[in-house]
């Protein structure tokens, strides 16, 4: 007897529809966004050689930016990849399809805090590794520039750790990252299955009130070390630490919050 709230065969069934849907009505544009890079490249070297008078194409920093912009813009589109839900007829057909709750639920956090991100970076590092390799007027790839990045502050952090009896180690900001990540994507996944209009915008609106709180909270707390001293490092380490584990804390519980949002609407939507 197949199990209503999760089947593996079942799940994987409507895994495959899922992403062959998502695929359809949404990959593309994700990895449009990821060629956004590649997309600036034309234009700069096109502007270059119409208005400068010779190749150049846009540099490291330019690229991050980009880069950054892009990511931004996946997160927002976050709320067009399920929004469908809430209209009246997509949204009925989707209710209909043979999976449990749940089994949506896991589809749904899979397609848009692995796949997508996945397929955005892939798309986005090797369009600019292939970009970098072919014209030397670009400089380093942004692979290339993120790990010589990560190794001076390892090795500078080294330095620090010797010097001040420390234990500081950048792998310590990797889970906060991601899970920061995890956490705004799923946010506007949120906003897309509950808002049936202005999505994006209200999404944005309870962000600024919420960063807002946040940083009033957060001020509180740091407002001491402001004026900290160099000889007083080593003595701030364990509050520095303490700081960065409520923070990861503090994602953790939005994210399991957002989540457990997400499975309480796809259960109680209706049309």
């Amino acid at each position: 007897m197949k199990s209503e709230v999760f089947n593996g065969q079942r799940f994987w069934s409507y895994f495959k529809y899922d992403f062959v849907q998502m695929w359809r009505n949404n990959m593309k544009a994700s990895v449009g966004i990821g060629l956004s890079g590649l997309i600036v490249y034309i234009v700069v070297v096109a502007f270059s050689l119409v208005f400068g008078g010779g190749w150049h194409g846009p540099g490291v920093v330019a690229r991050f930016v980009v880069f950054t912009l892009a990511s931004a813009a996946l997160e927002l589109y976050q709320t067009r990849t399920y929004g469908y839900l809430t209209e009246r007829r997509k949204g009925s057909a989707w209710i209909m399809n043979p999976a449990s709750a749940f089994e949506k639920w896991l589809s749904m956090i899979i397609m848009t805090i692995i796949v997508i991100p996945v397929a955005f970076l892939a798309v986005y590092l090797f369009s600019d590794l292939v970009v970098t390799s072919l014209d030397p007027t670009t400089g380093s790839s942004m692979l290339h520039t993120i790990g010589g990045g990560f190794r001076e502050i390892t090795e500078e952090l080294a330095k620090v750790n010797e010097e001040y009896s420390t234990t500081w180690s950048p792998w310590a900001l990797i889970p906060a990252a991601l899970m920061g990540l995890a956490c705004n994507f799923m946010y506007f996944l949120l906003c897309g299955i509950c808002f049936k209009r202005y999505k994006i915008l209200y999404g944005l609106v309870i962000t600024f009130l919420i960063g807002f709180l946040f940083s009033i909270l957060l001020s509180q707390f740091g407002i001491q070390y402001i004026n900290m001293e160099i000889e007083e490092f080593a003595d701030a380490e364990q509050y520095i630490r303490s700081v960065l584990n409520i923070s990861v804390w503090v994602s953790v519980i939005m994210t399991i919050g957002i989540a457990a949002g997400i499975y309480y609407r796809i259960k109680t939507i209706k049309h």
